[in-house]
């Protein structure tokens, strides 16, 4: 009995999927499995079931994978962003570049991202799956497309493997037959994965041509790309520009001036004597001497190239302004 039993479930276990399937052909169970998903940063549920659904998590690394990651690791929301931002989409060679994330994509993975880096393990990966607002020449207006992929640190350096790339979803029109404006059910998407190159429509490319340290893991590898020491330290710098162009820069030039005011003053200890004053010619001739001593000390020359020296060493002058102040100075001497 117990073997009938066991027969009757085999045989009609499939048939019962099958029919399921035919009677709701519409319904596309979510693509991407859980049961790597270690803890969850951010999520937000289908629209509608067989909708994609988005989050940005820690994940177990695949296995066989040769190397450990350097998790925990700090990285700073604004550097991250820089970095990501370096890359663009083209879906055609001969299209223009477009930004690969849109702002709130951006937003999404800076806010959440590194506090995942600083929680996952050396054998965890952040998997993320999102969506943006897109505009290009190939639609006429801005719609959410969805990108998904996996960030890591390994060998430290910044590792990002995309699964998926603007993902259409905008539902075709059989799904808007059967009353499906809101989301496709049938995008297809996945978050990358080392052992196998996803395959998605265009190309990813460097947005800035002058940036270095971005570069493909291989010839291969389209979806995969590694952020080097260089690209975190532009990244680092720019980082300080920006700061610097906000806070300090508007009165930099004020600084530099009142310093080199205060150097130049010459400092006359003027003693009071009843006698009458020198003629005016005397006394131009005395000031002329005196600045003229004054900037041939070498003791104050030393002093205005150091100052302007720590304030290019601090990120405060560019190279440029400081190779002008400095031959200021020196054609002073």
């Amino acid at each position: 009995m117990f073997f009938v039993l066991n027969k009757i479930k085999y045989i009609y276990l499939p048939v019962c999927v099958i029919f399921f399937l035919l009677l709701f052909p519409q319904v596309n169970f979510a693509k991407i499995s859980d049961k790597n998903a270690v803890k969850t940063f951010w999520d937000e549920m289908p629209i509608m079931p067989g909708a994609p659904k988005y989050f940005i998590r820690t994940e177990k690394i695949e296995k066989k994978t040769k190397s450990l990651n350097n998790h925990p690791i700090q990285i700073s929301r604004e550097i991250l962003r820089i970095m990501l931002k370096q890359l663009s989409y083209k879906y055609e060679r001969n299209e223009p570049e477009i930004p690969l994330l849109s702002t709130k994509e951006l937003q999404l993975l800076t806010e959440y991202v590194p506090k995942a880096l600083m929680n996952a393990k050396p054998n965890e990966d952040i998997t993320f799956v999102i969506k943006g607002q897109h505009s290009s020449k190939r639609w006429a207006l801005k719609e959410e497309r969805l990108t998904a992929g996996r960030l890591f640190v390994s060998n430290n350096q910044l590792n990002i493997i995309l699964g998926a790339v603007q993902v259409s979803l905008q539902p075709d029109l059989a799904e808007r037959y059967q009353g499906n404006v809101w989301e496709s059910t049938k995008a297809v998407y996945d978050i990358g994965h080392r052992r196998k190159e996803a395959e998605y429509e265009g190309l990813i490319v460097v947005f800035d041509k002058n940036q270095k340290g971005i570069y493909r893991k291989s010839n291969e590898r389209k979806d995969w790309f590694v952020f080097t020491n260089t690209a975190y330290k532009q990244a680092k710098e720019k980082k300080m520009g920006d700061k610097m162009s906000k806070e300090q820069y508007q009165t930099l030039q004020q600084q530099i001036d009142s310093l080199q005011k205060k150097l130049n003053q010459p400092q006359i200890q003027q003693q009071k004597n009843v006698t009458p004053p020198p003629p005016p010619r005397q006394i131009q001739r005395k000031r002329d001497s005196v600045i003229s001593e004054k900037k041939d000390n070498p003791h104050v020359v030393e002093q205005r190239l150091k100052t302007i020296e720590d304030l290019y060493k601090k990120g405060i002058l560019s190279e440029e302004e400081y190779k002008r102040k400095r031959n200021e100075i020196l054609k002073g001497i």
